[in-house]
């Protein structure tokens, strides 16, 4: 008994000290700030939960920097000129196809890798992976971050 009302005074502490410093985020605020809508009255009668809940997921995604995606990878080397292959592969991607974006990374301990493009499926990668190929037979489509797609397209 006592075990059990230590974790649940634990628990509710972290909780409080989580949400504490956080800005209250209002759904009201959130549909007040958009200019969609034409004259008309949004009055949105709620639980004060959920707009803490809006919140935590506002904050959660806030810290993630991108979404479950593909990228098409057209190098990956860990020799010891790896950074300088790297970039020249990386320039000759950028003039070869100027129109797609590409990304150099680094893992540990010494793994130099360019990969291309944000895709959200694997289907959607395939034509530019078909093309790529023909430039970088190496080329392969593989999973990663990718950034947010722009919705004001």
């Amino acid at each position: 008994m006592k075990r059990k009302l230590a974790i649940s005074t634990i628990f509710f502490i972290s909780l409080t000290v989580t949400l504490f410093p956080q800005k209250l985020v209002k759904a009201e605020d959130i549909i007040a700030g958009s200019n969609d809508f034409r004259g008309g009255k949004v009055n949105i009668e709620q639980d004060i939960r959920i707009d803490s809940l809006l919140t935590r997921h506002i904050a959660a995604n806030r810290a993630y920097n991108g979404i479950d995606g593909f990228r098409i990878q057209i190098y990956r080397g860990s020799a010891r000129n790896a950074r300088e292959e790297a970039n020249k592969v990386k320039a000759d991607f950028i003039s070869e196809f100027p129109e797609l974006k590409s990304y150099l990374g680094f893992d540990q301990p010494n793994l130099f890798k360019v990969r291309a493009g944000d895709y959200r499926s694997r289907h959607d990668a395939y034509p530019d992976y078909l093309k790529i190929r023909k430039k970088f037979p190496n080329a392969y489509i593989v999973t990663d971050i990718i950034n947010f797609p722009d919705l004001g397209k």
